[in-house]
C-alpha cells in the first residue's frame, strides 16, 4: 500500500509551527519536519483504518483540513518533543493541548464517533452504506412463549421454550 500523506511542510507553517520554527528544526535536522509529517500521517491511518479502505482518494484529495491539522499538530508535537521537555514554556503548553486535541479526534474516527466524509479506496460514495446488502424481513407473525400466560408459567420459560 501507498504510503500516505495527509499534510505538506507549508502547510505545516500555515497551521502548526512559523516559518522561524520550521527553520530552526531544518537546521538542525534536514528533512526532519517531512520526516514527522510522514510518521503522523502513518499514524493517523492506523486510526482511519477502522471506517475506510486505505488510502484515501489523493486525487481529488478525499479529505479535509481536519485531517491535516490533526496531523500538523502531532507533527509539531514531535518535532517540539525532539528538542527537549520544557513543562514551563508557554509553547510546550499549546504544543500538549494541541496534541491531546488531535488524539482525541483520531480516537473518535477510530471509535466511529467522528465520520468524516472522507473518499477513500473502495470506490464507494462517501455517504454510501458500507455494510454492503442487507435483507428487510417481515414482521413477526404472533408467536407467544406457552403456557397460560400468567407471570408464574412464564418465569419458568426460557428464550428457547417455544422451539
Amino acid at each position: 500500500m501507498a504510503q500516505s500523506q495527509y499534510a505538506t511542510e507549508a502547510q505545516m507553517q500555515q497551521l502548526a509551527i512559523t516559518p522561524a520554527a520550521f527553520a530552526r528544526f531544518e537546521a538542525a535536522s534536514p528533512g526532519c519536519v517531512a520526516a514527522a509529517l510522514q510518521a503522523e500521517s502513518s499514524i493517523a491511518d492506523t486510526y482511519l483504518n477502522s471506517q475506510y479502505v486505505l488510502p484515501l482518494q489523493t486525487t481529488p484529495q478525499g479529505w479535509d483540513m481536519a485531517l491535516t491539522l490533526v496531523v500538523c499538530y502531532r507533527a509539531a508535537f514531535t518535532l517540539y518533543f525532539s528538542l527537549g521537555f520544557n513543562p514551563a514554556a508557554p509553547d510546550w503548553q499549546v504544543m500538549t493541548s494541541r496534541k491531546e486535541w488531535a488524539d482525541t479526534w483520531l480516537d473518535g474516527v477510530a471509535k466511529q464517533t467522528i465520520t468524516p466524509n472522507y473518499a477513500d479506496s473502495s470506490g464507494l460514495p462517501p455517504d454510501s452504506d458500507r455494510a454492503g446488502d442487507y435483507v428487510v424481513s417481515d414482521p413477526t407473525v404472533g408467536f407467544t412463549p406457552r403456557g397460560d400466560g400468567t407471570t408464574a408459567n412464564m418465569a419458568m420459560l426460557s428464550a428457547w421454550s417455544w422451539w
